[in-house]
């Protein structure tokens, strides 16, 4: 389904690599977690997919195909089609990609409207709806609501909530429960991977939380300075990891009576 080939990322005119050579692929349905130190080049390579790098940021080498197609080369008109509805992404921090100007209904029912011909009252109930299956109880509130009026987490689960409404068939997650409790973290988990049985969904989820890939992700690829420093199987890098670097990565997570819990 996704394809990376030697793909390499700069930022700006005459500036190093901020990732170099990253080769991968998923087949439908299957969730891959990238782990890694901050600045090792995991958001980057998730806004790369998406075609959305922030400033002067452009791949710079190697080829992303999705579905047979390289998305390097594709129009405005294009990427409008596309994402939201067959790729999506949560963001890291999804209040900040909401106008806080405007409510969320009218935000949201203009998403939904974009994407696919139907009436405003029949969008804002697919958007309570979506709301309320990820946690929030009073759908209909929070449209009428700004985003300056819910809280961080509320904010962060309208826009996953945004991301999955049209069930894509990738799914980019850049640390999606960051800013979730943990009740509400295993809510969101349990949504996504129902997202995946479901539908099919591939899930390219990026996180810092050993836990959250050792609980989703089929194959994890852990980064460093921009290069993919290992990958494999959730068992082989959890329990068996080769790399040095994956070793210490593994090692930092608490233990609690002898036990580690990832």
């Amino acid at each position: 389904m996704l394809s990376l080939q030697d793909v390499s990322v700069i930022y700006g005119k005459n500036a190093e690599p901020a990732v170099r050579n990253v080769s991968f692929e998923m087949k439908q349905g299957e969730i891959v977690g990238i782990v890694g130190e901050s600045g090792s080049g995991k958001t980057t390579v998730v806004r790369a997919i998406l075609g959305c790098l922030p400033g002067q940021g452009h791949v710079s080498g190697g080829d992303i195909r999705f579905e047979g197609e390289s998305l390097t080369g594709l129009s405005g008109e294009v990427w409008r089609r596309r994402r939201g509805t067959e790729l999506s992404m949560i963001f890291q921090d999804s209040g900040a990609m909401l106008n806080p100007i405007r409510r969320i209904g009218s935000q949201y029912v203009e998403y939904i409207r974009a994407h696919l011909r139907i009436q405003k009252k029949e969008a804002w109930e697919r958007g309570v709806g979506m709301l309320e299956r990820m946690g929030l109880p009073d759908g209909g509130h929070v449209m009428r609501s700004y985003p300056f009026q819910l809280s961080g987490g509320m904010r962060q689960r309208v826009g996953i909530a945004m991301a999955m409404t049209f069930q894509p068939k990738l799914l980019l997650a850049d640390e999606p429960t960051s800013a979730l409790d943990v009740t509400t973290q295993a809510q969101i988990v349990r949504q996504m991977l129902e997202l995946r049985d479901r539908c099919g969904t591939g899930i390219l989820l990026v996180t810092h939380n050993l836990g959250v890939a050792a609980c989703m992700a089929d194959r994890i690829l852990v980064m460093k300075d921009g290069r993919i420093a290992e990958a494999g199987t959730r068992d082989q890098i959890l329990r068996h990891p080769s790399g040095a670097y994956t070793r210490r990565l593994v090692g930092s997570v608490p233990s609690m009576g002898g036990d580690r819990y990832v």
